[in-house]
């Protein structure tokens, strides 16, 4: 089967962008060998407008549209040969091209590094980044559910927040590969510690477990990087009655070997423990 590099971004909706907090709400996939160019959003607002006071749904309705419009002619141009349309040289990633549509200023959308790795199908890989990063929070806010933000921000912020945590934190990503994940916390020490929050809080037990599966693949995947990462999983358990799914999704992650978990009943002595490590390391 013969695959192919590619390289994505993420859109991002900051309601304050000096706060730092974000919600995905596009992806964009650029393979270059193919010469697909493919954007995936959602219109959905209720997320938004639960975690940010004063948002304004018919205008971030209005410009995603516009946004999704450009990117389909941009798409058609490098799709056709006989276009006129024609780069001055290859874009080097996803978020190149993403920048000539939607500028990096200090706007409400903002995109995120490129990531990437190797794909045998592009509008494959598309969905399953727009669906894995963006869609299914979607449907766990409309389910009540917490997605891997609110972990962050209901049990694990102020382990990060704390001086001299914060001085030293900043975000990282890991590049491997076949593989790359750009960790929203993460400080180094002789190697990168990275933390990745993650909600098992889903509603049907075998999201549960896919979602392991998933982030075991990723971090062996990510193991490979020159960066040697220690990779911290910030869990978030089930509200509901899936605690066996939950089980079951702990050991799938302990059995990669290559990664810590932090469970949220644990997130007190974590923050500790953290404090701890870097007052010594300076």
């Amino acid at each position: 089967m013969n695959r192919e590099r590619y390289s994505f971004c993420f859109l991002r909706y900051h309601h304050d962008p000096l706060s730092g907090e974000f919600a995905n709400v596009g992806v964009l996939l650029w393979a270059p060998d193919s010469s697909f160019l493919g954007f995936r959003c959602s219109k959905k607002f209720a997320r938004l407008s639960r975690f940010f006071q004063d948002f304004d749904h018919q205008d971030y309705r209005h410009l995603i549209s516009r946004i999704d419009t450009h990117f389909v002619k941009l798409a058609r141009q490098i799709g056709d040969p006989q276009d006129a349309f024609e780069f001055a040289k290859q874009p080097a990633n996803a978020r190149e091209l993403a920048l000539q549509v939607v500028p990096h200023d200090d706007a409400a959308l903002q995109w995120s590094l490129s990531g990437g790795g190797l794909t045998a199908a592009p509008e494959v890989e598309l969905e399953r980044l727009f669906q894995d990063a963006v869609a299914k929070h979607y449907e766990a806010a409309e389910e009540g559910r917490r997605d891997d933000p609110a972990i962050y921000r209901e049990i694990y912020a102020s382990a990060f927040d704390a001086a001299p945590v914060k001085k030293v934190i900043s975000e990282h990503e890991i590049v491997a590969p076949l593989a790359s994940h750009l960790f929203p916390q993460a400080w180094k020490n002789g190697v990168w510690n990275v933390y990745q929050p993650l909600s098992f809080d889903l509603k049907r037990g075998e999201n549960i477990r896919h979602k392991a599966y998933h982030w075991e693949s990723l971090t062996r995947f990510l193991a490979a990087s020159p960066d040697k990462p220690k990779i911290h999983l910030l869990l978030g358990a089930p509200s509901g009655d899936q605690r066996k799914d939950y089980e079951k999704a702990k050991e799938v992650l302990r059995s990669s070997r290559l990664v810590e978990l932090v469970e949220e009943d644990g997130a007190a002595d974590f923050a500790r423990e953290l404090a701890d490590r870097v007052k010594q390391a300076s």
